[in-house]
């Protein structure tokens, strides 16, 4: 615990420290309240984002946007619709969040990500009729593919 005299403006607090909070109750006194910091911890966490596209029966492209893995990525057309993105260094848990911005994707068409093995993720696209299709991502607007795993 340490004194309100021994507080700098650069001082870090811990949730064990005691704050000191005097307010003016409008009248003719102060009141005074201890609280404990109870700071939220932080979150160290990697991140992979990278603008995705596909036409024809091609693998999809990707151009990285943020990488905190640090591998090198490699792209797979599996079947119509159904692709892969191999990389990660072999650290993916399936604890990750995976996304992509689907209002970028034509009207009714979605994509789905699914954590495949520890270096993979599955991409798989569908149209309005929820059939696999190539040729949705990345051609309505970008489409971006953000990962993120916390540790």
């Amino acid at each position: 615990m340490k004194k309100f005299s021994e507080f700098t403006q650069a001082t870090s607090l811990t949730n064990a420290d005691l704050l000191l909070i005097s307010q003016w109750d409008g009248v003719s006194a102060y009141e005074t309240k201890y609280i404990t910091a109870n700071l939220a911890q932080s979150v160290s966490k990697k991140e992979f984002i990278a603008r995705i596209e596909q036409a024809g029966t091609s693998a999809p492209t990707i151009t990285i946007i943020k990488d905190d893995f640090g591998d090198t990525y490699t792209t797979a057309y599996m079947s119509a619709g159904i692709y892969e993105l191999t990389g990660f260094d072999s650290s993916l848990n399936g604890d990750e969040e995976m996304y992509v911005n689907e209002a970028s994707l034509y009207e009714g068409s979605r994509v789905t990500l699914s954590n495949n093995s520890a270096d993979t993720i599955g991409i798989k696209s569908y149209d309005d009729t929820l059939t696999a299709a190539n040729d949705l991502i990345g051609f309505a607007s970008a489409t971006y593919l953000h990962v993120i795993q916390y540790q």
